[in-house]
């Protein structure tokens, strides 16, 4: 169908420019977030003259739904702005078949898509840093292992434990492996965000989305708490600079999450059967 070729170069577009971006700047241009958005909803509408009213419809749908993941992760710090109006204009782009169809759920397999691989890409990039700085890491690492002896103690022993009764059923050897993996993966998770995620810069140079790591206070006065930053927080900031108040703010930077859209939609799109069979042996 022209309209779902239309639709998908569109996407393809939009995402390797934010994929580079975000990589690059560490953000996505609002112009080309809400280029997505509008540019759905006007192929949508050009082609429902032909196709009938229910294309736009199937359009709105999957933006409302969208709309609510995104307004979900992003009020939770989950994501930046950039990501939330990019997963908008997906919704808006897969959209939801009307009348609905059971067989027709891409925008949900988008989703967990989008989550599975992202969870790999995000351990990959964090692994990549933490070889980057590795001395950073390395040092906070040590240093939260030394902080959570008492956990580290106790994860030892549960796992031998089970380790221990997989003599008699090796049924229970999942319980001795995995409460080992979960404590150094937490650890090694909390490590990079520690030390490499953490950078100090200037309030002049704050975009909306940034992430405040640390609370700030100016004579004991709280003024902001640690939070994603909003163009209201970014003038009050650079207020505070401009009166000598404020030199630097600590700024978690995050992972650059947008190429996980793009190889999210390339699976669902060119490998539509690959995340309904990840799905199953996951489950």
């Amino acid at each position: 169908m022209v309209l779902d070729v239309t639709l998908i170069i569109l996407a393809l577009i939009v995402l390797f420019i934010a994929s580079y971006t975000d990589l690059k700047t560490r953000e996505v241009p609002d112009w080309l977030n809400y280029s997505l958005i509008f540019s759905a909803f006007g192929i949508r509408t050009i082609f429902s003259f032909e196709l009938g009213w229910e294309i736009n419809i199937s359009g709105l749908i999957g933006f409302v739904i969208a709309l609510s993941i995104a307004l979900l992760f992003y009020y939770t710090g989950q994501w930046g702005g950039g990501d939330s109006k990019l997963l908008m204009g997906m919704g808006a782009i897969i959209g939801v078949s009307y009348p609905f169809q059971l067989g027709n759920l891409d925008l949900l397999w988008f989703f967990i898509t989008l989550l599975f691989l992202g969870a790999i890409y995000g351990v990959m990039w964090m692994v990549y840093l933490s070889i980057k700085k590795k001395h950073l890491f390395y040092t906070e690492f040590k240093n939260l292992i030394h902080n959570n002896k008492s956990v580290h103690l106790s994860t030892g022993v549960l796992s031998f434990s089970f380790l221990a009764i997989t003599i008699v059923d090796s049924t229970f050897l999942p319980f001795a492996i995995l409460p080992v993996i979960i404590f150094y993966l937490f650890i090694f998770v909390s490590a990079v965000e520690n030390s490499c995620f953490i950078v100090n810069i200037k309030p002049d140079k704050l975009t909306e989305g940034d992430w405040l790591a640390k609370k700030i206070k100016i004579d004991n006065k709280l003024i902001i708490q640690k939070k994603t930053l909003e163009l209201e927080d970014i003038i009050k900031l650079r207020k505070l600079q401009f009166k000598g108040k404020l030199s630097s703010v600590s700024v978690k930077e995050g992972i650059p999450f947008v190429p996980s859209f793009l190889f999210a939609y390339l699976a669902i799109t060119f490998a539509k059967d690959l995340p309904k069979i990840a799905f199953k042996l996951f489950s």
